[in-house]
């Protein structure tokens, strides 16, 4: 089995790459960088390095060359060429080399989800599963490290600022989301499956408090509309697509789009997570 393994250089996708070197070989990882200097770090410690980048489907081609089981990590939006048209060139990439078997990282709720995040990873999700390829799909919740800003800011005097209202969101540490993924790439394949993947839900007042307990500080918590939260973003010197999707994903929280029935977390990663005060102090370091 040849696996290869996208968005290395980023958090999630370097610990996938972590996790994964644990269980099978490293001589049957490879991983896929924008440029060779980039890859350099890889290819010192026995990575088979490819180089392409999404928005070119043809290198993507032979960059897939050889692969069994592609990790997918989706990319970040707001690019000079459309995330969902570097979907796109990706999947039709991977058909295209004859790969086998994908692990794509979506949303929430996935087709179901109006988050502002959701469009882009609900294409994705059909040209994935209209594929032919063998797939699974791993439906990330929210990383606790999303909200080190705004708990660093309330530990600074500034309160513990959101507009997430009572909606809640299944945090959870990136490297645990990281362990679940490789985890997948290395089981079972022989049924393709949609997994979500939440921590223990809770709302933004109920995060508060076990930041309080964990850092034994006190502090103001801080509820706004989203109409104020935008306009304080805004007076913060955010630009406005930057500030669209700031607001438009605490919106989404505030409609409950980050709710889950159930998720699968904890079966995929074998053991708890971590307990939530002791992943707040683990950010914080």
């Amino acid at each position: 089995m040849t696996y290869l393994v996208t968005g290395v250089t980023g958090g999630l996708g370097a610990g996938i790459l972590k996790y994964l070197s644990e269980k099978v070989p490293v001589s049957e990882i490879a991983v896929l960088v924008r440029s060779q200097e980039k890859g350099k770090v890889f290819a010192d410690k026995g990575y088979d390095v490819r180089v392409a980048d999404f928005s070119d489907q043809e290198k993507l081609e032979q960059a897939f060359e050889g692969i069994d089981m592609l990790m997918f990590v989706s990319s970040a939006p707001g690019q000079e060429i459309s995330r969902e048209q570097q979907h796109r060139n990706v999947i039709a990439a991977a058909k295209a080399a004859g790969v086998k078997n994908i692990v794509y990282t979506s949303i929430s709720n996935g087709e179901k989800s109006t988050s502002v995040l959701a469009p882009d990873h609900i294409v994705t999700e059909s040209l994935i599963k209209n594929s032919g390829l063998a797939y699974k799909i791993l439906r990330n919740n929210w990383y606790l490290e999303n909200e080190v800003d705004t708990i660093k800011s309330a530990l600074a005097g500034k309160g513990f600022v959101h507009a997430g209202g009572d909606g809640k969101v299944g945090w959870a540490l990136r490297r645990e989301y990281a362990e679940a993924a490789a985890n997948v790439l290395a089981g079972d394949f022989s049924t393709s499956n949609i997994y979500e993947l939440a921590g223990r839900q809770i709302s933004y007042a109920e995060l508060a408090a076990a930041v309080k307990e964990a850092t034994g500080q006190d502090f103001e918590v801080v509820s706004l509309s989203d109409q104020d939260f935008r306009q304080g973003l805004k007076e913060a010197g955010l630009p406005e697509p930057v500030i669209a999707i700031v607001a438009g994903i605490q919106s989404s929280i505030a409609d409950h789009q980050l709710e889950v029935a159930h998720s699968q977390l904890e079966n995929l990663l074998g053991h708890q997570q971590l307990p939530l005060v002791e992943a707040i102090k683990e950010v914080l370091v």
